[in-house]
């Protein structure tokens, strides 16, 4: 489902780990260094940077220099600032180099422009006749933190060489105190949360996924699997704390790399998957159980820290591999999904006693509806264990004093809930046994959802839903059609569930659409004026259709909203009572017609 990792959140969580790692320095030397972590401060603005960067090359003898009117589209501010250089570039590509440097500016978010031509980076200065004192334009989206970003490239490299040094010694126990030392010193923590701070207090969206971009192309993600899979060969019972928060950070990083689709395809590229999965079966999830990491002797006196750096661990994969499975990728979702110890986790993480995961419930949840975009992953899903662990955690939601969950995760948590058992009754395997329980709580949940409280808990949260399609595929669930599990069913209580299902589906977009970057994306796709069309559709006077007018009348305030073509409002109705929304979006529309007159 995104980004379903809240900043405040993850500061939170870092925070409470430093905290307990300075609170028992005393007794292992292993986190010390975890106790000065930086606080989040405000990333450097153009000004500053060029500031220092004059700083730095006083008493340096500048022989090149170009005037450089910064032109940011985002905001429409144009900023006139001097690129001196101590050396002559042969090459635009060099010049881009010393823009990111001096400038905090991308290469890839790079225009230059020298009068009317723009300059290609394989290009030389002299084929422009670019000489110094001429003056270009840069055009950009947004800076970002180039300096900490490169410095956390570093930093992976450095750490990836020392720990194959050691790698041996780190199998063997006990370690020498001298190797204990040289850990502390060489694996220096603090540099992942600097890429965290800096991520999290960038002033908007776009400049997240700048510092993302930025970090990939520099070959950060590729060093980031290269250091994962060193650290995943020392077994968890061996491995000092100080390695433990480096894995946990590493996957935090992950999981915050992965939560953009801009930066879907590099991470596919890049990212193995089968190290997350890993990381995610460091300790086994049992039904009923708290969280229980193997004994360690280097953290023995530690307990409470080491339960809370594993715990973080899961909780960190859990989000990434969410996220990884929300891509253009069915053959990962049929591998997982197909893979029973994983199901297996899953569930354990659904049923683990809430004292020690109160926040996996919602990522397990998101995880398992991320699966089941992919259709052909249903016949794994649908069985009787996984969907009554569904039931339970739904059941099991309510904030209490043992589960320590917040008003705003327990209504998140039914609403996932319900998301996911909407999707897997929608599907041709049935698993009429339980329909009865699904039907109460669904019943329950649809009359006290309100679609503003679950908005403002999911900002709260920090989770953002990034596929649309299945969601709008439940929504048009064809209620006419004899194919369906629901409408084969005689009982007319699972008649009333396909119905819910549906309705639980138009509450998902009066939910996701009252934010404005989710009406662009809707539009941007061609699937606003489905939306639009949902009250034509739906049965008249049901409450799936009371809430679909109640949506389009919200979206008439926020937006211009134009009246879908004939043509849509045909494949629409076609969907809504025959084929279903996949079928419709992809077959010409005289062919449907055709099949049903």
């Amino acid at each position: 489902m995104g980004n379903k990792e809240s900043p405040a959140r993850k500061n939170e969580q870092s925070e409470e780990l430093q905290n307990s790692a300075t609170a028992h320095s005393d007794d292992n030397g292993a986190i010390a260094a975890a106790a000065s972590l930086p606080k989040a401060v405000p990333s450097a603005d153009i000004d500053k940077v060029a500031s220092i960067k004059s700083k730095k090359m006083k008493g340096k003898k500048i022989i090149y220099s170009l005037n450089v009117t910064l032109s940011c589209t985002e905001d429409g501010s144009k900023r006139e600032r001097e690129l001196g250089l101590t050396w002559v570039p042969e090459t635009i590509a060099e010049l881009q180099d010393e823009v990111q440097d001096q400038f905090n500016i991308p290469v890839f978010d790079q225009k230059l422009t020298f009068g009317p031509t723009t300059l290609s980076s394989k290009e030389s200065i002299q084929s422009y006749s670019l000489r110094s004192g001429d003056s270009i334009t840069v055009e950009y989206t947004t800076e970002a933190d180039v300096a900490v970003m490169l410095e956390t490239v570093t930093f992976l490299q450095k750490t990836l060489t020392f720990l194959e040094s050691v790698e041996p010694q780190l199998h063997l126990f006990p370690i020498s105190p001298e190797l204990q030392t040289l850990l502390q010193t060489e694996i220096d923590v603090t540099q992942l949360d600097a890429f965290r701070n800096a991520y999290h207090s960038a002033k908007s969206p776009k400049r997240q996924i700048a510092d993302a971009l930025l970090y990939i192309k520099a070959g950060g993600l590729n060093l980031l699997q290269r250091l994962h899979s060193a650290i995943l060969r020392i077994p968890l019972k061996l491995m000092p704390l100080h390695v433990q928060l480096l894995e946990f950070g590493m996957c935090q990083m992950m999981w915050t790399l992965s939560s953009h689709t801009e930066t879907e395809a590099a991470v596919l590229k890049e990212l193995k998957l089968d190290n997350i999965v890993q990381s995610l079966f460091r300790v086994t999830l049992l039904p009923n159980a708290t969280i229980s990491p193997p004994r360690n002797p280097y953290t023995e006196p530690l307990g409470d820290i080491q339960l809370e750096v594993t715990n973080n661990l899961i909780i960190t994969s859990t989000g990434c591999l969410s996220c990884v499975l929300e891509y253009e990728s069915p053959n990962i979702q049929i591998d997982l999904a197909s893979n029973p110890k994983f199901l297996e986790q899953i569930e354990g993480a659904l049923q683990s006693l809430p004292a020690s995961f109160r926040h996996s419930y919602l990522l397990a949840m998101s995880l398992l509806a991320a699966l089941a975009y992919n259709l052909d992953t249903h016949r794994y899903l649908c069985k009787p264990h996984v969907i009554q662990s569904i039931i339970r955690t739904w059941k099991n939601a309510d904030p209490t004093p043992e589960n320590n969950a917040t008003r705003g995760e327990s209504i998140y948590l039914k609403y996932l809930a319900a998301l996911q058992i909407s999707m897997l009754c929608a599907s041709r395997h049935s698993f009429t046994t339980q329909y009865l329980q699904i039907n109460e709580l669904m019943e329950q949940f649809l009359s006290e959802a309100d679609a503003n409280e679950i908005h403002t808990h999911e900002v709260e949260l920090g989770y953002v839903l990034n596929k649309y399609i299945p969601y709008l595929r439940v929504a048009y669930m064809p209620y006419h059609a004899k194919k369906t599990v629901q409408a084969c069913c005689s009982d007319p209580r699972y008649r009333n569930l396909q119905m819910m299902c549906i309705e639980t589906h138009v509450l998902f977009f009066q939910v996701i659409l009252i934010g404005e970057r989710e009406r662009k994306r809707m539009v941007d796709q061609g699937l606003m004026d489905y939306v639009v069309c949902l009250p034509s559709v739906l049965p008249a006077g049901s409450r799936a259709q009371k809430r679909a007018k109640d949506l389009v009348a919200m979206l008439g305030k926020e937006m211009h909203l134009q009246p879908p073509s004939l043509n849509t409002m045909a494949r629409a109705k076609l969907a809504a009572t025959h084929f279903g929304l996949d079928r419709v979006l992809k077959a010409p529309v005289q062919e449907l017609l055709s099949e049903v007159y």
